[in-house]
């Protein structure tokens, strides 16, 4: 009786968890952010102190090849959709990045990780 269960382990049937594609307070505050807004969306909403505007336009990739390649980035725009494109970019001129799922809102609402604003 039951033999289905014979020969298999424990953990046979557990499905590994993933992890979640969303940042993480600490990820966010120990890289250096490139944010690909527009002005008027720093001027309006702020910046964060460890972050490089480098807006996403034609001459993006050739701004990526001044960055230091020895750093860690994550690249950040208002609201995670033009993300991926910027990090296949900044990969293939070379930069260790990674697309910050969620962009601006998500890292300063739920991450609760609060800008620097720049009218004073």
């Amino acid at each position: 009786m039951f033999d289905f269960f014979k020969g298999k382990s424990k953990n046979q049937n557990m499905i590994e968890p993933k992890k979640d594609p969303f940042p993480d307070y600490e990820e966010v505050k120990n890289l250096t952010i490139i944010d690909i807004r527009d002005e008027e969306d720093i001027e309006y909403y702020g910046k964060y102190p460890n972050s490089i505007h480098i807006p996403f336009d034609e001459y993006f990739a050739s701004k990526l090849l001044m960055l230091d390649k020895s750093k860690k980035y994550g690249i950040m725009d208002l609201r995670g959709v033009d993300i991926y494109e910027a990090e296949r970019i900044a990969k293939e001129v070379g930069l260790d990045a990674k697309a910050l799922r969620g962009g601006f809102f998500y890292i300063s609402e739920v991450l609760n990780y609060k800008p620097e604003r720049m009218d004073g």
